[in-house]
């Protein structure tokens, strides 16, 4: 069935697959980059049986490994939703960020490293473009446009090291965001 669209949300509809197909090769073409901004103050609690799931699958793994296992779990656990329902499988970037996290330190505590893994706020940056500001600045409405201005993703802290890595990017784009410090 063709549905015929007004000229007016034809344009936009345009506007917006233009601007997502130079966003991807940006994606694509440069490494993404994760600043933090702040903390996010929400969390998630595990169910019962994906923490036993987690301390037995992660057995042995160090932090580099965790935060692959953490990632992929997350992804086959979700799927991206605008709005969070975590015990449902849907999730937008702050759910994801709070089920990773939340994988991560059971692993950690399962594996006996002294680490912590939260949400945080901040935006992905490709080759110096905060890419929140561009998604923002394109957003047809107001609503989107608060859906776009900032990004959560997961901060890890073990020892020394800082990690940022985003779930909900591995899972929409299949590709690993991860900033060392």
């Amino acid at each position: 069935m063709i549905f015929k669209m007004k000229g007016k949300v034809k344009r936009l509809s345009f506007a917006l697959i233009i601007a997502s197909v130079a966003l991807a090769l940006l994606v694509a073409a440069f490494p993404l980059t994760l600043v933090k901004n702040g903390d996010r103050q929400s969390s998630y609690t595990l169910p019962e049986p994906l923490l036993v799931q987690v301390s037995d699958e992660t057995k042995g793994m160090d932090v580099e490994q965790i935060i692959d296992y953490s990632l992929s779990l997350t992804a086959s656990e979700l799927k991206f939703a605008a709005r969070n329902d975590i015990d449902n499988g849907k999730a937008n970037c702050v759910g994801y960020a709070q089920l990773c996290a939340a994988i991560c330190n059971q692993a950690m505590a399962a594996n006996g490293i002294d680490g912590k893994a939260r949400p945080v706020v901040g935006y992905i940056e490709s080759n110096g473009i905060n890419l929140c500001q561009v998604l923002k600045a394109i957003a047809p409405k107001t609503s989107y446009k608060n859906f776009v201005k900032d990004h959560d993703f997961v901060e890890l802290t073990a020892g020394t090291r800082r990690y940022y890595f985003d779930p909900s990017i591995y899972d929409v784009l299949g590709k690993t965001c991860l900033t060392r410090e």
